[in-house]
């Protein structure tokens, strides 16, 4: 039994200006949205802590109430593994910033006739305060002044003194040791912290930066490969193609306002890859239908027979692909669900760029060229 015939001679040219515009428009709604909107950007991109803990004796709506009066939680159960849970929180610094600027404001007038040297608060880190005096001071009045401002501390101040400096340390609660406090109360057992990661904002506006220029690097180096393999009029359709694809799927993305973390961005270099596998497969098909008359007398006509002679197989792995990705999108859990959704979408975006965008651009490319050469 043949799912699709080989003998099929279905008029994909005559539809390329109506799917032109309806990729256009969902390419342009896709810029927007990614401009206007913003992905949601998870721990990786814009800071924050994730720790994934095994705990007994709870379960994924106990953790929730544990935590419930955390702002931006995120609280992910493993498939299959009750007790084992990711939690991701949108700071590394349980202090809140603007707070220890006015205790530090008020520590400077808080004991006349001695110089506040230097004063430290990292909130990438947000571990400690430091204040560096040209005198010993009363440890008493900063810890007093810390309770006024509801700085959550771990109690302790720290002293040293290097030289003519006296250093005073305010030891500051973290997020990591708040959160499994709270999880260790609720559910009554010892939690086992499995992984803890933090990423600071600048670390994470970095790796945003860093990340954007690796699928730009990709994209070029994709283009350079086209133009080798086939020619300079083939590089132009495939990489349009690989363009519309992203735009479109990260537009999908900000709709569903999915996690974009770096399993996002594996799943779209992914799908770059599996588009491009495609593409190339229909213009390796062109290249090999060029010179025979019996494909077609026009381009347009030789990029119809390509596209109809590799449907089959382009249909088919696509197929088997997307019930593989799409299973685990059902089952795999929320660990692997925002990776599984982008290759749902980006799977059904790829098939259809690699037959109705990059083969008609490289015919409205070689159109053009020909033009110009007549003149």
């Amino acid at each position: 039994m043949q799912l699709i015939k080989p003998d099929l001679n279905i008029n994909f040219t005559d539809k390329f200006k109506l799917f032109a515009v309806i990729s256009t428009v969902a390419v342009l709604a896709g810029i927007i949205l990614t401009a206007v909107i913003g992905p949601n950007y998870g721990v990786d991109f814009k800071g924050g802590t994730e720790i994934q803990l095994k705990v007994g004796n709870i379960d994924i709506a106990g953790v929730r109430a544990a935590l419930s009066d955390f702002d931006g939680v995120e609280i992910m159960q493993f498939e299959g593994r009750d007790n084992e849970f990711t939690i991701k929180l949108p700071s590394i610094a349980l202090a809140d910033a603007a707070e220890v600027d006015r205790y530090i404001e008020e520590v400077k007038g808080l004991f006349p006739g001695v110089t506040l040297i230097k004063k430290h608060f990292n909130v990438e880190v947000g571990d400690r305060i430091e204040l560096w005096y040209d005198q010993p001071v009363a440890q008493e009045k900063l810890a007093e002044l810390v309770k006024k401002h509801k700085i959550p501390v771990t109690g302790q101040i720290d002293y040293n003194m290097v030289g003519e400096r006296h250093i005073y340390k305010v030891l500051l609660k973290s997020f990591t040791s708040t959160v499994i406090a709270a999880v260790e109360q609720k559910s009554g057992t010892q939690a086992e912290i499995q992984r803890v990661e933090l990423v600071g904002p600048k670390v994470g506006k970095k790796l945003r930066t860093d990340t954007g220029l690796a699928i730009v690097y990709t994209l070029f180096a994709l283009l350079f490969y086209i133009a080798l393999r086939f020619n300079f009029q083939s590089a132009p359709g495939a990489i349009v193609a690989l363009f519309h694809d992203t735009m479109i799927v990260l537009g999908v993305l900000v709709v569903f306002r999915v996690t974009f973390d770096l399993t996002i961005v594996a799943a779209l270099l992914t799908m770059i890859g599996y588009s491009l596998n495609d593409t190339v497969v229909v213009y390796d098909r062109i290249r090999e239908n060029l010179n025979n008359p019996k494909k077609g007398a026009t381009l347009l006509e030789k990029i119809n027979t390509s596209i109809n002679e590799t449907l089959a197989r382009t249909v088919i792995t696509s197929a088997m692909t997307f019930i593989v990705v799409f299973t685990l999108l059902m089952l795999g859990g929320d660990i692997i669900w925002g990776f599984a959704f982008t290759m749902c979408v980006g799977i059904v975006v790829g098939t259809y760029s690699s037959i109705f965008i990059a083969s008609p651009i490289t015919a409205i490319i070689d159109k053009h060229m020909k033009k110009e050469q007549a003149t």
